[in-house]
């Protein structure tokens, strides 16, 4: 089955409800993976996997918390050549609108 990259959207560690309802629909089309930057990007992993994902992808490098959004593009993409996913599902916030 393909899979489905879900950027996550969480705070600390603290995954927020639209990245679970993505985690839902990517289930429709394949099979979910997890892509959680930033800080706590690591504890995300329990709830994720509850959720459905198959893989977390995690990174907490110093740059996600010093600039808004370039390095999480440029994660977001070496995640997307690593997997080469069906298709990259992006909460609707301020950021992923960016």
């Amino acid at each position: 089955m393909a899979e489905v990259l879900v950027l996550v959207d969480h705070v600390d560690g603290a995954v927020r409800k639209p990245t679970l309802e993505l985690l839902t629909l990517a289930r429709r089309i394949g099979d979910p993976v997890a892509v959680a930057l930033g800080a706590g990007a690591e504890a995300t992993a329990g709830v994720l996997g509850e959720h459905g994902a198959v893989k977390v992808l995690t990174s907490d490098a110093p740059e996600f918390a010093d600039y808004l959004v370039v390095p999480k593009v440029d994660a977001l993409q070496a995640a997307f050549e690593a997997v080469s996913p069906a298709a990259v599902l992006v909460v609707s916030s301020a950021e992923g609108k960016e």
